[in-house]
């Protein structure tokens, strides 16, 4: 009788050692092992937490800072002068030009820059790109039944038609005339703004110790 109770109690213990080594379904069998790693194995660090490589200083050879420095030169020329600007009015000065037979593009445009510079030094005729017909085109256009005078709006329009910036103050009816000058000698003043671009003013010898 005491040796069955004794084999009784040997299967109790076998049975609670079973349940007790069986892992539980909310604790799988991958994140226990994830949860007890082994110390043996070596632990990854994620990147973020180590410092930064040092960068490397790019060293710059002398020529390439010449290089470098004649670019700079060349584009801040040309920026100062508006030389791109002039360039295409140029090609538009020839683009819209009368059509010659007697005479070539290389003589057309010798003349062009014969009058720009006698026009910047204040002795000839502008040669600007829309003429007095054209101007007054523009103003009929936005004053079909001929009433002799624009809106605001219209001036406006006008202006940006012929690419100008209009003036900050407008009449509520300005008359054609006006509109006619304005347009004019804005226009006049583009190009004059546009040839002496970057030039220096003279020194007055007056001045001068």
């Amino acid at each position: 009788m005491e040796d069955k109770n004794i084999s009784n109690e040997i299967i109790l213990n076998y049975e609670l050692l079973k349940l007790t080594s069986v892992p539980s379904p909310a604790t799988p069998k991958s994140s226990a092992s994830h949860l007890s790693p082994n110390p043996t194995e070596p632990v990854s660090l994620c990147k973020c937490l180590l410092s930064p490589e040092p960068s490397k200083e790019e060293i710059i050879s002398q020529r390439k800072k010449m290089m470098f420095s004649a670019v700079f030169r060349t584009e801040s020329y040309l920026r100062e002068r508006r030389i791109p600007e002039l360039i295409r009015f140029l090609l538009t000065k020839i683009l819209a030009r009368e059509r010659d037979p007697d005479s070539n593009v290389s003589t057309y445009l010798s003349n062009l820059l014969d009058d720009c510079m006698i026009f910047r030094a204040g002795l000839g005729v502008a040669p600007v790109l829309f003429e007095d017909r054209h101007l007054k085109a523009i103003i009929n256009s936005f004053d079909p039944s001929q009433r002799g005078w624009l809106t605001v709006g219209q001036v406006r329009r006008a202006f940006m038609t012929l690419g100008l910036t209009p003036d900050d103050n407008l009449l509520d009816r300005t008359p054609t005339d006006i509109v006619f000058q304005s347009l004019k000698e804005k226009q006049e003043l583009e190009l004059f703004n546009l040839l002496a671009a970057g030039m220096k003013p003279l020194c007055d010898n007056e001045s001068e110790p």
